[in-house]
């Protein structure tokens, strides 16, 4: 309500009140003033008390849209973050897929590898062995005469280049009297 919504009824009820007196008398006009002051009193009263409530009301309505205004700001920064969570969530799936296969890989390579360990070692224990074994005694042989062979050109050329004795060899190095060059 306003003042001059307030003035408008206090002057429509002291018209009515005017309009309802049939006999004017000083006794009354002083009660009817009272009762009109009384009432402009109460509802004086009435409009203090609307005005408050009114700026109570507007009060809570700015911290109710400064509140509004901040739950729109959580609300975007979190569709932010759920956005931001999913690309995540994304993220380490790939790299737990990614690790899946490492881990995958690397087993395999440890297999492969204790495999060639053992095999090495199944090497290693052979050759120790061997070496740690006594050598194998060849076993004596009958002792056989070749059988006599046919004469040849062959064999006659051999056997006269087996007796042929070489000339002494020159001497590599000699002295300057034996050249005589020098004398």
């Amino acid at each position: 309500m306003t003042k001059g919504n307030l003035n408008d009824l206090i002057r429509t009820e002291a018209n009515k009140e005017v309009e309802s007196q049939t006999s004017p008398s000083p006794k009354r006009s002083k009660e009817t003033n009272a009762t009109l002051q009384a009432k402009i009193n109460d509802l004086t009263t009435e409009l203090e008390k609307t005005e408050k409530n009114q700026q109570t009301l507007q009060e809570k309505v700015i911290s109710l849209e400064k509140e509004l205004q901040e739950h729109l700001e959580l609300s975007v920064s979190l569709q932010q973050l759920q956005q931001q969570t999913e690309q995540l969530e994304s993220v380490l799936s790939e790299k737990t897929t990614l690790v899946a296969q490492l881990s995958s890989q690397l087993s395999q390579s440890q297999t492969e590898l204790t495999e060639k360990k053992q095999l090495i070692e199944k090497l290693y224990n052979q050759i120790k062995t061997l070496e740690n074994s006594p050598p194998p005694t060849p076993e004596p042989s009958p002792i056989t005469k070749p059988a006599p062979k046919k004469p040849s050109l062959y064999n006659f050329e051999m056997a006269t280049l087996a007796r042929y004795i070489a000339p002494n060899p020159t001497p590599t190095e000699l002295t300057d009297s034996e050249i005589g060059w020098f004398d």
